[in-house]
C-alpha cells in the first residue's frame, strides 16, 4: 500500500512543484493539494497520511498550529514544515515543537525528494540552512533589553546624543551597548549591526 503524502500551500505553483519533485519517489501517493491551514487539519483529521507537508505561512492558521492539530488528530502522520522565514526565533520555535522536518522553500528539488525519503523512513531532517538561523537564536539571547531599545532607536537613524536623551542614559552608556551588540553580533560598523539585525528579525 502507498504512502499518501499531503500537500499544504497557498502557493499553486510551489505546491505544483513539491508535487513534480516527490513523483519520482517510489511507494508514495501524493494527494491534490490544499490551499490552507483548516482544510490540511481536516483532510489529515479524515485520510491520516503518513506525512503532510505544510507552508508555515498560509490563510486559517498556520503551519505551525495545523502541526499541531495533526498531531492531535493524526500522531502517526509526520510533519514537515516548508518556509520562506528565515527569522531564528521563528525557526527555533518550529523546531522546538518537535516538527519531523524543517526546509527552506529555495531547497532543490532533488535535494528536497531526499530529505522527504527520509522523514519517511523516520528520520528527523533540518536542512543545514535552517540549523544555521536556528543557532542564530542563540545570539538573539544574549541581548539584554536595553541593548534592544538602543538597537531599535539606531535602527531609526537616531544619533548618539538623540538616543541618550530618548532613553534617559548618558552618550557614553550608549556606546558602551552598541559596542556590546557589535560583539555579540559579531560585526564591525553600525551599517553590518543594522544589516545583521534584520537578517535576525530583530528590526523591520
Amino acid at each position: 500500500m502507498k504512502k499518501e503524502i499531503l500537500i499544504a500551500d497557498d502557493h499553486a505553483f510551489t505546491a505544483a512543484g513539491m508535487q513534480a519533485a516527490l513523483a519520482a519517489l517510489p511507494g508514495v501517493s501524493v494527494l491534490p493539494p490544499v490551499g490552507n491551514g483548516l482544510d490540511a487539519i481536516a483532510l489529515a483529521k479524515r485520510l491520516r497520511p503518513a506525512l503532510a507537508i505544510l507552508d508555515y505561512a498560509m490563510p486559517d492558521a498556520n503551519g505551525l498550529e495545523v502541526f499541531v492539530d495533526i498531531r492531535r488528530w493524526s500522531p502517526g502522520t509526520a510533519c514537515v514544515i516548508v518556509t520562506a522565514s528565515t527569522v531564528p526565533a521563528v525557526l527555533r520555535q518550529i523546531a522546538e515543537a518537535g516538527i519531523d522536518g524543517l526546509f527552506p522553500k529555495a531547497i532543490e528539488p532533488a535535494g528536497f525528494a531526499a530529505a522527504i525519503a527520509q522523514v519517511l523512513a523516520g528520520v528527523r531532517v533540518i536542512h543545514p540552512d535552517m540549523a544555521r538561523r536556528i543557532a542564530e537564536a542563540d545570539e538573539v539571547a544574549q541581548l539584554t533589553a536595553r541593548e534592544i531599545e538602543v538597537l531599535h532607536a539606531l535602527a531609526r537613524g537616531q544619533t548618539t546624543a538623540a538616543v541618550a536623551k530618548g532613553l534617559g542614559i548618558s552618550p557614553k552608556t550608549v556606546e558602551t551597548h552598541r559596542a556590546s551588540l557589535m560583539r555579540k553580533l559579531d560585526v564591525g560598523s553600525t551599517p553590518s549591526l543594522l544589516v545583521r539585525a534584520m537578517r535576525l528579525g530583530l528590526v523591520d
